[in-house]
């Protein structure tokens, strides 16, 4: 019987793990991904853009901390997934994406193109399958080089390769984990004495450090250093005491207060970029301490006084370690701020839209307290995005899935079928705006459909793409451009095969919670919140 290469393919991604792909099949990849398919455990989750299917792999990589895996054919599917990808590399996001490729010996294929320079040009790693006897090590190379690189790899699969006959054998995926942080000399005194002269610290913890929380928590009340994250670690220590929330360009004004009068900046896994920086300002005449496990992630960002290359939970436990050592005291920063609060927004201020619109602030906290509090939260784009990543809540940092790294809006429906179909045992909810909606988002409506998800869409619907309009209001030009007369979401959500209500009054947000409790558990529900555009708070 033969042993077809895209048999063997497809039996090592599901020998390792993988028990979902997400893609669009061509003639390139439709045989690999039929075998895949047919394996116990697995599923195979289609997508109705190739841009889509990589962006399913990245929401389901967000929410498992696992690398996605994604497959298109060639040409211009590929070309397709460039947005996505670089998407992909902006979040340091793992994933593995197992591109068809036309045959070797094809020259006058229509569908050939450099598939190499089309993918390093979004950022993203290329691994070229060598020939179909190097095949597995080929593929092995692309998953270890996602999960050490943090960003997507795409894995070049040549047609005519994949129906030749090859013997299979195991090749190792594995990347060593780093061993415990030994640091010794300068950096370890310079650290140590830094931490020991600031009378107002802050520890603050990015993406790299969430699986360090406990470590980070234990040092910060050593030294009685409230606690801060950026924005892709929020809720990371949601509930504790003096905890401040998101460091950065959406912190509350309390948070902005403690942090603008600290001494000492204790980073964790965080780049330092120029949101958690507030364009530097949170940096500015402070002592800072960066900690990172990768050495691309140290300088990127504000440049740090000491800078470590380590693992944040051991380098966080010999911190503390040395402290008790020299019995160091606390801070006492702590005792100068409130326990709980800091990280609450003001009460939102209502504004007076026109009629058949709904005020967006007071709308975004009812909606927060309304809609489902275990949730998986998937956040796209658009004007309306920084209010709501500072008002928004989810159970942990993992929960909190975004799709802008890139400033594309749009990508988030797709992200939301990814992180969905790893969860379902609890709704996702995602955030959009009408023009996300309209551009890529509408698409995977009906792959949520197909899906079968507990799928919530917030659509925020100022009938504009609102980050242009404000502009030309500032400007007092007319914004006429940018205004959409769109159609009636909700029976585009029904054609589509899910249900949807409209939110035009605060009798229809009243009404809200009932609808949600009678909704399909199987198939995506719309909420189409109708917004002015005149009314919609950016920053």
């Amino acid at each position: 019987m033969p042993n077809h290469l895209f048999a063997g393919l497809a039996r090592s991604l599901a020998v390792h793990g993988v028990t979902h792909l997400f893609g669009v099949v061509g003639d390139a990849n439709a045989y690999f991904v039929d075998a895949y398919a047919r394996l116990d455990g697995t599923h195979y989750v289609t997508a109705a853009n190739e841009n889509g299917a990589v962006l399913m792999a990245i929401g389901a990589a967000m929410l498992t901390g696992e690398v996605g895996f994604c497959t298109v054919t060639h040409g211009p599917a590929l070309t397709n997934c460039v947005t996505a990808l670089a998407e992909g590399v902006r979040s340091n996001t793992p994933i593995v994406l197992l591109c068809g490729d036309t045959p070797v010996h094809d020259r006058e294929n229509l569908q050939n193109i450099d598939q190499k320079a089309v993918i390093l040009s979004s950022g993203a790693g290329f691994e070229q399958m060598r020939s179909p006897q190097t095949a597995l090590d080929d593929l092995a190379r692309a998953v270890r080089r996602a999960k050490a690189e943090r960003r997507p790899i795409a894995f070049n699969m040549p047609a005519d390769f994949q129906w030749s006959d090859v013997d299979g054998h195991d090749v190792s995926w594995d990347v060593p984990a780093l061993p415990k942080t030994e640091i010794e000399g300068d950096a370890l005194d310079n650290a140590v004495g830094m931490i020991a002269a600031a009378r107002r610290p802050v520890v603050l913890a990015g993406r790299g450090a969430i699986d360090a929380r406990d470590a980070l928590l234990a040092l910060a009340r050593r030294i009685e250093a409230p606690v801060a994250t950026t924005m892709r670690a929020k809720n990371l220590f949601r509930g504790e005491d003096h905890a401040l929330g998101v460091c950065g360009t959406v912190s509350t004004p309390q948070a902005t207060d403690a942090i603008m009068g600290a001494d000492c900046i204790i980073a964790f896994g965080a780049s330092l970029n120029f949101h958690t920086t507030a364009q530097g300002a949170f940096v500015k005449d402070k002592r800072v301490i960066q900690i990172a496990d990768r050495a691309c992630d140290l300088g990127t960002g504000a440049v740090a006084d000491v800078s470590i290359l380590g693992d944040p939970a051991s380098v966080a436990d010999t911190f503390r370690y040395w402290i008790d050592e020299a019995d160091i005291p606390g801070s006492g920063f702590t005792n100068d701020l409130p326990a709980q609060g800091l990280d609450m927004p003001p009460p939102a201020t209502a504004t007076t839209p026109r009629d058949g619109s709904v005020d967006f602030l007071t709308t975004l906290a009812r909606l927060n307290d309304i809609l489902p509090s275990d949730r998986t939260l998937v956040t796209d784009a658009g004007r309306w995005m920084v209010k709501s990543y500072g008002l928004l809540t989810a159970p942990g940092p993992r929960d909190h899935v975004t799709s802008a790294s890139f400033g594309a809006i749009g990508l988030g429906l797709a992200t939301a079928v990814g992180a969905g179909v790893m969860r379902p045992d609890r709704p996702t909810v995602l955030f959009c705006g009408d023009g996300g909606f309209m551009l890529g988002n509408l698409a995977e409506f009906h792959s949520a459909v197909r899906a079968g998800l507990d799928l919530i869409v917030v659509l925020f619907n100022d009938g504009s793409y609102g980050a242009e309009h404000i502009q030309f209001r500032d400007k007092q030009l007319d914004p006429a451009i940018t205004l959409f007369d769109w159609p009636e979401f909700t029976t585009v959500a029904r054609a589509l095969g899910g249900d949807g209500v409209a939110i035009r009054c605060a009798g229809d947000l009243d009404a809200l919670p009932e609808a949600l409790e009678n909704r399909p558990r199987t198939a995506p529900f719309l909420i189409d919140v109708r917004l002015d555009p005149d009314f919609v708070a950016m920053w």
